[in-house]
């Protein structure tokens, strides 16, 4: 048995002349739940021929020497002979917690309310003298133990109640029932009690019946030895109801728990009379508020007072906005949701933070209005973000009105108990679809890089197993809108002996971001008339390329051979070209800059068509363009590689209705050494390629003798 001590600890002051004292609480030693369940065994079966009450003689005299009216003493005048169960049957009452007496008739009733005598079992004892009944509760066991902690006494509820045979139950060692870890406890305080050290002594104990089903027991012993009784009386009373149902009402409190606690938005709620009652750790993150600031306190008041104190709270439009108006008293007085309403926050000469506020009222079970929740989302970023890009980008319009959080739970069995809005419009489902019971699907579910999940890489299904999602980016793919990227968070939920109660995630709309994102990123890496890489995305290309030189060969990269048959690299390396064209300057000059900018358009097109979608073309700026172009031949290649560039871009072009012909000087080397600094070869070719410029001018002059 694993046990728990809820026992009383008598004072050694101020005792009456009876031994009482008030009693006082002591600290219990151990959580009944918490410890190590050990299976009770069952009451070993002693002949009572061979264990007699020490107390009598076989004639049924007391040899301890008492006389009969002595204190505590068993008269057998009042109660028949008390033989062996031969020689009568006398009766005898057991006072014992819960347990008064009748003064009417000297029997004693349980003190439950509402219990007349026709509710109370008379219950013999089992084996040893035979005392007679005791008038208790049918559902309750009470055993009587003698100083040295052996049966005297037990009532027939304890077979019904615990399936063992007791019977025999008299004569034994009850502390023996206790486990090896358990018993010295115990034993302490059983020696306590019977020292009068303590007025009472009550455990909570966890046994199992015979058939194994668990059991939860409530056990009150009380010092009886110098009463009629004689012996320490223990009352049992079956709890295991009560602790279950403790037990699932602690299960709901931590999936609120957990549920609340997961949320990326703050959540307040208050009661019906805007008293803020609970705040989630995201809440006081995004106000630099402590819940133990704010919990007990009217939220019209916490509104005001940070007014006082020069916090600016306004509306959408900027106009100021009343303490009453807040979106979660609206809600609560108005009895009705409120939706999206943004609320700016401004200290000083600080920036604006804008908060996007989400409200619902609280109904009771008649309908009346009972408080308030709302969820909080900083929106402030999304904003900034937006109006940057909507300058930079005219054509670009951002709409980041909300931040709602879609939230699905599941039970231990994989059925879905909570699919709240934002996730349904997440997922695109109209009213006529109830996913409430249902297991959770992967069909509309994708990676980032487009490719089906798995039915086991479901979010939800991988935080059922025990594993703890953070910011796990997904595509949610309705029937019918939008794909939406998600961050998933997500849990476990257990309970606290780690039993599987289902799992909590929660999705956060991040596609806008995302968007943001790779704009901004396009932006950096790219020349912005041309869209070829610019200075940095090139420098990243060539260490790329260069790092590829000491990687093995690819064979999926192999050229073909003559006869057809893919045939190894003769000679890999990295070719790179720098260009930039005779004769720009005199355009721009002749035509103006709009039809130069549309040459280095035409120009750019016209080298990207030249090269694989491996290789890289970039403008340097200006009329200045470079290649970057894998080779497997060797120099040879790239000399063919850079005339067929020159002659490319030799071509005329047609711009505006007009043809111009725009030469280009192409400088190239070549680089097979993994350890080539990539800043080197540009220099290189830079200045190879003023080498073929004068080459050309020194070409275009007179020849003399």
């Amino acid at each position: 048995m694993s046990w728990v001590d809820r026992t009383r600890l008598g004072r050694r002051h101020g005792r009456n002349r009876t031994g009482s004292a008030a009693p006082t609480p002591s600290t219990p030693s151990g959580d009944a739940s918490a410890a190590p369940v050990a299976l009770s065994r069952p009451v070993p079966e002693i002949p009572t021929d061979d264990y007699p009450d020490p107390r009598f003689g076989a004639d049924g005299v007391r040899v301890d020497g008492r006389s009969p009216g002595g204190r505590g003493a068993v008269k057998p005048s009042d109660h028949g002979s008390l033989g062996n169960g031969t020689n009568g049957a006398g009766r005898m009452q057991v006072s014992a917690p819960g347990v008064s007496a009748n003064s009417a008739n000297g029997r004693r009733q349980h003190a439950t309310p509402g219990s007349g005598p026709s509710e109370q079992a008379t219950l013999p004892l089992t084996g040893g003298p035979r005392f007679g009944s005791v008038t208790l509760h049918e559902a309750d066991i009470v055993a009587v133990l003698s100083a040295t902690g052996r049966f005297v006494f037990v009532s027939a509820s304890a077979e019904r109640l615990l399936g063992f045979d007791v019977s025999h139950a008299v004569g034994r060692d009850a502390l023996a029932l206790f486990d090896a870890d358990s018993a010295p406890g115990v034993r302490g305080l059983f020696d306590d009690l019977v020292a009068r050290r303590r007025l009472f002594v009550a455990l909570e104990l966890r046994t199992a019946r015979a058939d194994g089903r668990p059991l939860d027991l409530e056990v009150v012993a009380a010092n009886h030895l110098q009463d009629p009784v004689g012996g320490i009386v223990v009352a049992v009373r079956d709890v295991t109801a009560r602790k279950r149902a403790e037990a699932r009402s602690k299960d709901a409190d931590r999936r609120q728990h957990a549920l609340i606690e997961s949320l990326a938005d703050g959540l307040v709620m208050v009661d019906v009379d805007g008293t803020v009652v609970r705040v989630n750790e995201a809440y006081e993150v995004l106000f630099h508020s402590p819940r133990t600031r704010v919990l007990g306190h009217a939220l019209e008041d916490l509104v005001w007072a940070a007014q006082e104190r020069g916090l600016e709270i306004f509306d959408e439009q900027g106009a100021t906005m009343a303490a009453a108006d807040h979106p979660v008293l609206v809600s609560l007085m108005r009895g009705r949701r409120v939706d999206g309403a943004v609320v700016g926050y401004r200290r000083g000469d600080a920036p604006v933070r804008w908060i996007r506020i989400n409200a619902q009222p609280i109904h009771g079970p008649g309908g009346e209005v009972a408080g308030a929740v709302g969820t909080c989302s900083d929106i402030t970023d999304t904003r900034r973000a937006a109006y940057a890009l909507r300058q930079e980008e005219e054509f670009l319009r951002v709409l980041l009105d909300t931040l709602d959080e879609g939230i699905v739970a599941c039970d231990a069995q994989g059925r879905m108990t909570i699919f709240n809005p934002a996730a349904r419009r997440l997922h695109g489902l109209d009213d006529s679809v109830e996913p409430i019971g249902r297991v959770p699907s992967s069909s509309r579910l994708r990676h980032p890089d487009g490719s089906p999940i798995a039915p086991g890489e479901n979010p939800l299904l991988l935080a059922m197993a025990g594993e703890r999602l953070e910011n796990v980016e997904i595509v949610l793919v309705p029937s019918e809108g939008e794909q939406r990227k998600v961050s998933v968070n997500g849990q476990p939920l257990v309970d606290e002996d780690g039993w599987k109660l289902g799992a909590v995630v929660a999705m956060h709309d991040v596609t806008e971001q995302k968007r943001n994102e790779e704009r901004l990123a396009d932006l950096a890496h790219h020349d912005p008339l041309t869209g070829l890489a610019n200075r940095t995305l090139l420098a990243t290309r060539m260490a790329e390329a260069i790092d590829a030189l000491d990687a093995p060969p690819d064979p999926a990269a192999r050229r073909r051979g003559p006869d057809g048959a893919r045939a190894h690299p003769e000679h890999p390396g990295v070719a790179v070209y720098l260009l930039d064209l005779d004769n720009f300057k005199e355009v721009n000059d002749e035509f103006g800059h709009e039809v130069g900018d549309d040459l280095l358009v035409a120009v750019a097109r016209r080298l990207a068509a030249l090269v694989r979608p491996s290789d890289t073309v970039a403008r340097l700026g200006g009329d200045e363009f470079v290649v970057v172009c894998g080779i497997e031949s060797g120099e040879e290649e790239m000399l063919r590689i850079s005339q067929r560039i020159t002659a490319a871009l030799a071509r005329p072009y047609r711009i505006d209705g007009r043809t111009l012909v725009a030469e280009a000087s192409v400088g190239g080397v070549f680089a097979d050494d993994p350890d080539t600094d990539p800043s080197k070869l540009l220099s290189l070719a830079d200045d190879a390629m003023y080498a073929v410029k004068w080459s050309r001018r020194r070409q275009r002059r007179p020849m003399t003798d």
